[in-house]
C-alpha cells in the first residue's frame, strides 16, 4: 500500500492504472488541482473499510470494550482462539 500525489493532469492518462492500483495494492492517490491537495481516489473496500472503522470508533460502548480487551491481553488475561471455540460448542463461554 502506498500513497502517492498526483496533479490532476497527471492522473487523467493514468486514471484506468490508478484505479487498478488502488483496487488491486490498496494503493492511494492525492490528487492536486493548483497545487493543493483537493481529493483523494482510493480502491472500493478500502473506501468501505474506512467508513467501517468510523462507524466502530464513533461508538463509545464499542470503543470501551476493545480498550478493556486490549487491556485484559496486556495483562496476559486473554485466551487462545482454541479455547474460545471449544468454550463456544461446550456452552460454558460465560
Amino acid at each position: 500500500m502506498a500513497t502517492e500525489t498526483l496533479s490532476l493532469t497527471d492522473l487523467r492518462p493514468r486514471l484506468s492504472a490508478a484505479i487498478d492500483r488502488a483496487h488491486d495494492l490498496f494503493d492511494r492517490f492525492v490528487i492536486t488541482r493548483h497545487g493543493r491537495a483537493e481529493a483523494v481516489l482510493l480502491g472500493a473496500d478500502d473506501y468501505e473499510g474506512l467508513l467501517e472503522t468510523l462507524q466502530i470508533l464513533s461508538d463509545r460502548e464499542t470503543v470501551q470494550r476493545l480498550l478493556e480487551a486490549e487491556e485484559d491481553f496486556g495483562k496476559g488475561e486473554a485466551i487462545n482462539l482454541e479455547t474460545l471455540r471449544r468454550d463456544l460448542e461446550s456452552g460454558s463461554g460465560d
